[in-house]
């Protein structure tokens, strides 16, 4: 007879061997879509599918992607990526080392990715770690090398480098700050000085993320703080930053502070500041209501394409029916986003005004643009557009094809059902997977049995993914990712 000391020990050993089985399943895995995921062979969709699939363990093994992130077996440039962004979505805090001596390294996307995924990792942590993060000097592996300097003026470089070093590390802590508090609540009085701090920093980089967290703050200061930067030297990104907490926040008080800014020569920053006078009520400055008024239409023509974005933007959000005579010339515009945006827009407003104004844009020369015209008009009534979004979805190039998919998705017309089923059979990888997420928004259930057969018979991992989802859409009952378990689920589940 087993005495009970025997049987706890092998009890306990029992559990070891589980525990180690357990962690080696999960390496293992883990190992096998970081492969898949940073395979430059592959295309972009499986690459994805692939990373979402580690995000998807049930215990992905963070030490597997930590030696990767390091290149410590002599990993490609795209699987450190790679490694970077997924440390980002599990955020490990054993991750932190290594991401930390990634994001100030020379490789640029690297150190992008790294820097990236950092804060996601500081909002995890209590109100207490990160005041004591805010409040010390950079760390060791964060601050520049080197060690003491020959002279003085090597010794004053050494220490503006070192500066900038913290500096960095700072705004990181602060963006995980912000993402922590991103869903509302006051912040407790320690971390209000660390921002007013951050504020007064000469980097840029941490000034922004103290700003991002000034409407966080419950206190009139606040906005005496903000408009303080609308008063002294700052860069344009700054100053774009500030004015767009500014529209934000509305203060009511600062409008000849804001007002200063609309003569400011960088154009980013003058159509923030009209779209924040309109918004705080200190004078109308979307539209102008006399000749020479400096207003936000009036940068729909302006030679710089991100201002013309961000003005088309603005003048959307206003959902005023004065902003389609600016609108109309934005569908014109010589790039095709912003065409695209434009038509989007007018959808989104609901003026029917802009129906034969957007119709052209059916033929346009660009798939993205063809796509949210479509979209649009589907939006406003008119009658036919899905006929027409059909012929691009049966005879179009590739591009047109695919865009095609995606708006008739997002119209609802069942009509479309048919052209999509022929779609998902297409062979042709990112058609049929749009054609299957198209059909999941549709949640026709003419095309489950398409969905199902397309599901059992793909050797294509993302699409048989994407017709899972699709089905779950439809039916509210997830096929499950084990074939055995088809069969019954369709004979309860299949019309």
């Amino acid at each position: 007879m087993f005495s009970s000391a025997l049987l706890i020990g092998l009890f306990a050993l029992f559990r070891m061997a589980a525990s180690h089985a357990a962690e080696g399943t999960a390496a293992d895995a883990t190992r096998h879509w970081l492969d898949q995921a940073a395979d430059a062979g592959l295309g972009q969709t499986r690459r994805e599918f692939a990373a979402r699939q580690v995000l998807m363990l049930a215990e992905p093994s963070a030490s597997i992607l930590i030696t990767a992130l390091k290149g410590e077996d002599g990993d490609s440039a795209l699987r450190r990526q790679v490694a970077a962004r997924l440390l980002g979505e599990l955020a490990p805090p054993e991750a932190e080392a290594a991401l930390l001596e990634a994001a100030h390294g020379e490789e640029y996307f690297l150190a992008e990715a790294a820097r990236a995924a950092l804060p996601r990792l500081y909002a995890k942590l209590s109100d207490n770690e990160l005041y004591r993060l805010l409040t010390r000097g950079a760390r060791e592996r964060y601050a520049t090398p080197g060690g003491a300097a020959a002279d003085d003026e090597d010794w004053l470089a050494l220490s503006m480098a070192r500066s900038r070093r913290q500096g960095g590390f700072k705004a990181l802590v602060m963006r995980g700050l912000a993402l922590k508090y991103a869903g509302g609540g006051d912040l407790p009085q320690p971390l209000v000085w660390c921002v007013w701090e951050a504020l007064l920093d000469s980097n840029d980089d941490l000034r922004m993320a103290g700003l991002a967290m000034v409407p966080r703050i419950a206190s009139s200061e606040a906005t005496e703080k903000l408009a303080g930067f609308l008063y002294t030297e700052n860069t344009p990104k700054v100053l774009v930053a500030a004015l767009r907490i500014m529209r934000e926040m509305r203060p009511p008080h600062y409008g000849e502070a804001v007002e200063r800014q609309t003569r400011h020569a960088d154009p980013l920053v003058a159509v923030e500041a009209l779209a924040a006078l309109d918004a705080m009520g200190y004078r109308a400055a979307m539209f102008p209501s006399g000749p020479g008024q400096r207003t936000v239409a009036g940068f729909v023509n302006h030679p710089s394409t991100p201002v013309r974005r961000r003005a088309i933007e603005l003048l959307i959000e206003t959902n005023n029916p004065a902003a389609l005579e600016y609108l109309e010339i934005a569908l014109h515009d010589r790039v095709g986003a912003n065409r695209a945006l434009a038509a989007w827009g007018l959808g989104q407003m609901g003026l029917t005004a802009a129906v034969g104004m957007v119709s052209p844009l059916l033929n346009d020369g660009r798939p993205e643009v063809r796509r949210e015209a479509a979209v649009a008009l589907s939006r406003l009534g008119v009658v036919g557009v899905a006929a027409r979004v059909l012929d691009d979805l049966s005879g179009g190039t590739g591009p047109f094809r695919l865009a095609a998919a995606e708006a008739l998705g997002r119209m609802g017309d069942e009509r479309a059902v048919p052209g999509l089923i022929d779609a998902l059979a297409s062979g042709t990888d990112g058609l049929a997977h749009a054609a299957a997420a198209a059909l999941g928004t549709l949640k026709s259930r003419r095309a489950g049995p398409a969905l199902f057969a397309t599901m059992r018979g793909t050797d294509d991992p993302v699409l048989r993914d994407a017709c899972r989802q699709a089905l779950l859409d439809m039916y509210l009952r997830d096929p499950g990712v084990d074939p055995e378990g088809w069969d019954q689920w369709a004979e309860a589940t299949l019309d």
